[in-house]
């Protein structure tokens, strides 16, 4: 039950802060998370180069990084994009998921599909601890019984040690 709240807390406070591309639900689960949203506008003019598939990736990716640190933020330390189709405008569904734990730093890999499933956009991402509290819940008293929660993703904790690398599964 503990983990659910911590989900709820998270859905939460990314619902309090304006996402501009995210119009759909959000699912969180441990070490996975998913958002439905829209890729709209111009990717680039005379002046400017936008990347409208960013935000839904890095939103993504910070989620599920975040579903597995519960005592304080983290913050990303490397954010590497791959645009397959740089043209594509409609919606779409990023899903993230942990793929390589070294506590406390987690490891990221993002993909923006579309209505069809085809990738259109991926990331990798780093993540290490900020040293930041949580902010607490701003509604702690809503109950979402909104949609059941993914599958947790299938990541294995690593420790590093001086004698070689020691794998908890």
């Amino acid at each position: 039950m503990v983990a659910q709240q911590h989900y709820q807390r998270l859905k939460h406070l990314y619902a309090a802060d304006p996402a501009e591309n995210a119009t759909g639900p959000v699912d969180i689960s441990y070490g996975f998370a998913e958002l439905v949203g829209i890729v709209e506008g111009t990717s680039a003019t005379t002046v400017m180069n936008r990347v409208p598939f960013q935000r839904l990736l890095s939103d993504a990716s910070s989620l599920a990084a975040g579903s597995v640190e519960k005592d304080g933020l983290l913050t990303m330390d490397r954010f590497n994009l791959s645009v397959e189709r740089p043209e594509y405008r409609g919606p779409v569904r990023a899903t993230a998921e942990i793929v390589f734990a070294e506590p406390p730093r987690y490891h990221v890999r993002a993909v923006l599909l579309d209505e069809d499933d085809e990738p259109v956009a991926e990331s990798l991402a780093l993540f290490e601890p900020s040293g930041e509290e949580l902010p607490p819940d701003p509604a702690p008293e809503s109950g979402d019984a909104e949609t059941p929660a993914p599958p947790p993703a299938p990541f294995m904790p690593v420790h590093v040690t001086r004698y070689g690398v020691l794998c908890l599964n």
